[in-house]
């Protein structure tokens, strides 16, 4: 038992949290960098009074996080015309931009070189430092959903960066339906929209049964108490794992717990440091704000070019679905589509593991929509 142990714990610490951004990223990663790439980003907050919410909620104080790297050029009217928007993965923050990512993206060179590219990167509603119910509101706090999302970033980019056109969004998974919201809810705001493991359609099918899963487990437990629990409820770990399996994918999960002893404890293992460092309130807001997404229903309010790049054994954004080649044959030759093959047995977060290979893609992209 205590191999066993021992062997869970080092797959543990192995595994690229993308849900989460508590990543423990793989020591070659690490090595390719010597730059704290969390260290020199300009950290700030973003203060929104009387925000107004789609369900007609208010808040009288909307708190947003958010980062930036490299700096902003202007124009000969003084526009911005070199942001980047970064738009992060449910229950994550910033910080994930500022590991594995950064390391293949931000140095010279590279496709989102700082020193050419201003970047930008927020804490969404509900996650990190900007305001979320386990601020204190709990179930009172207001029913966000994407549009919300994306009207804050709108806000945040305007009013503290004055930036008003986008070169380009960019976003994984929960970040990757940010930016199919972006592309039809503000279709002249950028150039360009690069959505990572992600679908324009609604979260529905075996998808939407994987946002409830988790939902029920912690919404019928007696200790979740509405939401006014002192202590996180009992089912929450259980609501974690639950997910977690969607995230990963078989090959992967055979890989690190080939034997029964090992697949019995590896979740509860794997998943400590996400249920010690979540809220279960916070999660629930955040599997609810796909509530009423379908980007697709308006996918003809796209103007900016489209770069879609999934994963080929994803289980959580499955390419057998068609959804990518759906939106090709709306979009024309204003989308382009990259089925990466690679790291095939770790599903969704396979993401974190192709980095090379989809780099340069995203780099020569961004290069074309700087030329046009």
């Amino acid at each position: 038992m205590r191999i066993t142990t021992r062997l869970l714990d080092m797959a543990g610490r192995r595994v690229l949290l993308l849900v989460s951004l508590l990543i423990a990223m793989p020591a070659a990663v690490a090595q390719q960098t010597s730059v704290d790439y969390a260290g020199v980003a300009k950290e700030s907050s973003f203060v929104m009074k009387d925000f107004t919410f789609v369900s007609g909620e208010r808040l009288p104080e909307l708190r947003i996080n958010y980062v930036t790297w490299g700096k902003p050029q202007r124009d000969s009217a003084g526009k911005i015309t070199n942001a980047v928007l970064l738009c992060h993965g449910s229950s994550g923050n910033w910080r994930l931009f500022s590991t594995w990512w950064a390391a293949r993206m931000f140095g010279p060179g590279q496709p989102l070189d700082i020193t050419k590219y201003f970047v930008i990167a927020s804490d969404a509603i509900g996650s990190g430092k900007s305001s979320k119910p386990s601020d204190g509101l709990h179930m009172g706090f207001p029913k966000y959903r994407l549009d919300d999302v994306v009207s804050a970033q709108r806000r945040l980019l305007a009013e503290a960066l004055d930036v008003q056109d986008l070169l380009a969004v960019i976003g994984i998974s929960f970040g990757g339906r940010q930016v199919w919201q972006w592309g039809v809810q503000y279709p002249d705001a950028m150039r360009g929209l690069v959505a990572l493991v992600s679908s324009p359609f609604p979260n529905a099918g075996r998808r939407g049964m994987q946002d409830f899963l988790p939902a029920a487990l912690i919404t019928s437990d007696p200790s979740w108490n509405d939401g006014e629990y002192k202590d996180q409820p009992r089912n929450f770990p259980l609501a974690v794992m639950t997910y977690w399996l969607g995230v990963d994918g078989a090959g992967h999960l055979w890989e690190v717990a080939p034997t029964r002893e090992q697949a019995l404890a590896y979740l509860p293992e794997v998943t400590k440091q996400l249920v010690r460092s979540w809220d279960a309130n916070d999660f629930l807001y955040q599997v609810r704000v796909n509530d009423g997404f379908d980007a697709f229903r308006e996918i003809d309010r796209v103007k900016a070019k489209v770069l879609m790049i999934n994963m080929a054994g994803d289980g959580f954004v499955p390419v057998e679905l068609g959804h990518a080649e759906k939106v090709m044959q709306k979009l024309g030759p204003r989308a382009d589509y990259v089925l990466v093959n690679e790291a095939y047995g770790y599903g969704h977060i396979a993401v974190l593991q192709t980095v090379a290979v989809y780099a340069p893609k995203i780099g020569e992209f961004l290069q074309k929509l700087m030329s046009d």
